[in-house]
């Protein structure tokens, strides 16, 4: 299916243009196919998880040094909001990436947008053709086969040989933050994560894949905050690649393989939170996706538990942690405390380098 972007201008979102989205983005990775003979063919994947939905460009983006004013893109269809990119030449895939919608539409509809009105500020864009949950037969899903049925006599009472009750949950001790130096402007945050001895430097350094996500679990240990007693605080003593995971380049997930390979080694640790790679850069307003949340609230339902995600390009990688808070996952502030002086110090949300 062909699909096109539609550019509307100004706050009534008058239908300005329409351009086939291939052709659209073709020029923006000439530098990609240059190498290679022949005509390059565009593989676009549309993934269905909400992504940032304004977009705001800098100078470089509408083909200035000196452009001035706020330029505000919105997308109006940002529950589709990753898009991965493969460019097939001489016969073999030269080229595949993903992207937020945004950050891979963004600049060239910035620019499209300056040639159109210089002086118009306010802008939109979709993807035209998607479908979306008020379209019937495509917000259907199939009900499942029946391969058998049985029938359960509920009025019997069979007394079970075994009892099944939770089990009581150990006491969490507290912990002064101000002991390790950290000092917080978001005192509110419900979990503040601590890396300890040589854990930033694995998370920044270790060997992570540019092809496909990767991820593993958080090892250490649990507290209540000696200030806040309802917030916690978490130390990460250890980073544990996960074994047995599934992953590809737009999605992780653990195996039941991946939890008993990491509880040999857990001893008496606590399981503190997880971690997984984006292959895109970070954007204020991106982070977790959808499916990312389903796994953290379905699997890791501790309070303290957090999700820590490292966005990774070729030339940066973005650490930002993420704990449940109530609907939504809140970003925690992050406190380095190895070794190294250059490198403690708090940050909020998220910590990395070039």
């Amino acid at each position: 299916m062909a699909l096109d972007i539609e550019l509307f201008q100004g706050e009534s979102r008058q239908l300005v243009r329409t351009e086939p989205l291939i052709a659209l983005l073709k020029p923006a990775f000439a530098a990609e196919t240059a190498p290679f003979k022949g005509r390059p063919r565009f593989v676009l994947m549309l993934r269905n998880d909400p992504g940032p939905d304004t977009y705001e460009p800098d100078a470089h983006d509408t083909g200035t040094d000196t452009y001035e004013g706020d330029l505000h893109l919105t997308n109006l269809r940002a529950d589709f909001g990753y898009i991965h990119v493969a460019i097939h030449m001489e016969g073999r895939v030269v080229y595949q990436k993903p992207y937020s919608v945004n950050s891979l539409v963004g600049p060239v509809l910035a620019r499209l947008a300056r040639e159109i009105s210089p002086e118009e500020r306010q802008w939109a864009f979709r993807i035209a053709g998607l479908p979306s949950p008020e379209d019937g037969e495509s917000a259907q899903r199939l009900p499942p086969v029946v391969d058998g049925t049985d029938d359960i006599d509920v009025s019997r009472s069979t007394r079970l040989p075994f009892g099944i009750r939770p089990a009581a949950e150990p006491e969490i001790p507290l912990l002064d933050l101000a002991e390790y130096g950290v000092t917080l402007s978001d005192t509110g945050a419900p979990v503040t994560v601590l890396l300890g001895t040589g854990v930033q430097r694995s998370l920044m350094e270790m060997e992570l894949s540019t092809e496909i996500e990767e991820g593993g679990f958080l090892v250490g240990r649990a507290f209540r905050r000696a200030d806040d007693p309802a917030l916690h605080a978490v130390i990460v003593d250890e980073v544990l690649p996960a074994e047995h995971s599934g992953a590809s380049l737009m999605h992780f997930t653990f195996t039941g393989d991946s939890f008993r390979a990491m509880s040999r080694t857990l001893g008496d640790r606590q399981l503190v939170g997880w971690y997984h790679t984006h292959l895109f850069q970070t954007e204020r307003t991106i982070g977790l996706s959808r499916t990312d949340i389903d796994l953290h609230r379905d699997t890791f339902r501790r309070p303290w538990q957090v999700a820590a995600l490292i966005n990774l390009t070729s030339r940066r990688r973005v650490l930002t942690c993420y704990a449940s808070s109530d609907d939504w996952m809140a970003p925690c502030p992050i406190r380095n405390l190895d070794d190294d002086p250059d490198s403690h110090r708090s940050t909020h949300p998220s910590l990395g380098h070039h």
